[in-house]
C-alpha cells in the first residue's frame, strides 16, 4: 500500500482481504487508510456482509458492524458508511475527513459510466486487468451516453485493448484497439491495434488483414520498423540472465493477481 501505518490496535490474525486489488489488511487503521486512499474502489459490495463479519470476528468491533449493518438496511449513502468507518477509527483529522467528503460529492456528480472508469483505471493502474476488463466490459455494456461523447468511449475501448494485450490476448485485444480507432481516429491506437494483430497472427495472416483493413505502404512499414525495434529492445534485456528471472517473476505476480478475480 505504500505507506507505514502506526496502528493502535492489535493486529488481526485472520485479515480482510480486498479480491479485486489482492490486499490483505490486518488493522482497523488500514482499513481506514485503504478506503481513504482508494475511494474510487469503493462499492457497496465491499461495505457488505463480509465486511461486517470480519469486523465482528476479527476486528472485535461488534458495534460498528452493527452500525454498518442499520446503515445499508436503510439504504444509507456509500459516502456515509465511509464516514462511519473512518469515525470510529479516528485515524484522519476532521479537515482531511472534510476533504474527503467534498471528493465523493463530487463524484456523485459523475454518471455512473464515469464512476465506473474511475474505478477501471484504478485497477488497471494496479496491474488487475481482469478486474479492470470486468468494469471496462460492464460500461460497454450500458446504453451510451450522448453526454460522455466518443472520447470516453476511444478511452474505454483502448484501455480494454491494453488490457487484453497484458494478458496475451491479442485478437480481442485488436478488435478492442480496432473499435476505439473507429471512435477516434488516433493514429497512435491505429499502431497498437497493428501490433496486436502482428503478435496474435502468423505472417501470412497479418499481411491479409493488413491489406483487407487498407493499412498499406508507408504507413505499414513505419508500424512495422517501431514494432520491431520494441521487439529487439526487449530482446536485448532478456539476454541478461537477472531480467529474464526478473520477468519471469513479474509474469508470474501478473498471473496471480489476475487469476484471484475469477
Amino acid at each position: 500500500m505504500g505507506a507505514v501505518l502506526i496502528c493502535r490496535d492489535e493486529l488481526v490474525k485472520s485479515p480482510y482481504y480486498i479480491e479485486s486489488m489482492g490486499i490483505r489488511l490486518y488493522s482497523m487503521e488500514e482499513l481506514a487508510f485503504f478506503l481513504y486512499e482508494n475511494i474510487y474502489l469503493v462499492d457497496r459490495q465491499m461495505l457488505g456482509e463480509r465486511l461486517w463479519d470480519w469486523l465482528r470476528n476479527e476486528a472485535h468491533n461488534p458495534e460498528l458492524a452493527e452500525k454498518l449493518k442499520k446503515g445499508d438496511e436503510a439504504g444509507s449513502s456509500i459516502q456515509n458508511m465511509v464516514l462511519t468507518i473512518l469515525r470510529s477509527v479516528n485515524y484522519y483529522t476532521q479537515e482531511e475527513l472534510t476533504e474527503l467528503s467534498s471528493r465523493m460529492k463530487v463524484l456523485n456528480t459523475y454518471q455512473e459510466q464515469e464512476r465506473m472508469k474511475l474505478r477501471a483505471d484504478e485497477y488497471f493502474i494496479n496491474d488487475n486487468y481482469l478486474a479492470a476488463i470486468y468494469e471496462y466490459e460492464k460500461i460497454l455494456d450500458i446504453r451510451q451516453s450522448d453526454r460522455l461523447g466518443v472520447e470516453f468511449y476511444a478511452h474505454v475501448w483502448n484501455n480494454l485493448g491494453v488490457c487484453y494485450c497484458r494478458l496475451f490476448q491479442f485478437g480481442r485485444a485488436a478488435q478492442a484497439f480496432r473499435t476505439s480507432w473507429q471512435y477516434q481516429k488516433d493514429p497512435e491506437v491505429l499502431k497498437e491495434y497493428v501490433f496486436a494483430m502482428r503478435l496474435g497472427l502468423s505472417d501470412e495472416d497479418f499481411e491479409q488483414a493488413m491489406d483487407l483493413q487498407n493499412i498499406r505502404g508507408e504507413q505499414l512499414e513505419e508500424y512495422l520498423e517501431d514494432y520491431e525495434r520494441l521487439c529487439a529492445e526487449a530482446g536485448e534485456q532478456l539476454e541478461k540472465p537477472e531480467h529474464l528471472v526478473e520477468k519471469i517473476y513479474d509474469l508470474e505476480r501478473e498471473y496471480e493477481k489476475n487469476t484471484r478475480y475469477a
